[in-house]
């Protein structure tokens, strides 16, 4: 019969949770990164379109302090939030799936 070592086993319990926390904050990183992008094209438009922020509050029905909040990147906008904001500049976000890049 097996015979399982308790250290053993706790020790790669905390090992799995560790690379299964890193490859998660690794994620949510790379997120972080990529709406941070789609963010500042958004804000560029903005300014193209020569609009404020109070005046996309009014065309997204979101509140100044939230736009503000989305444009200074201190949260993780959702998909949601981008599309009415891309959309009150007349422009849409578009998602596609691809092979990760190396």
């Amino acid at each position: 019969m097996l015979e399982i070592n308790r250290t053993d086993y706790e020790r790669e319990k905390e090992a799995r949770e560790r690379r299964l926390k890193a490859y998660a904050d690794e994620i949510q990183n790379q997120v972080r990164d990529k709406s941070r992008e789609i963010v500042k094209e958004l804000v560029e438009e903005r300014h193209k379109q020569e609009l404020t922020q109070a005046d996309m509050a009014e065309l997204t029905g979101m509140m100044a302090s939230n736009i503000a909040r989305l444009e200074n990147g201190s949260r993780v906008p959702t998909f949601l939030v981008l599309q009415k904001y891309a959309v009150a500049l007349g422009k849409q976000i578009e998602i596609k799936l691809c092979d990760c890049e190396e």
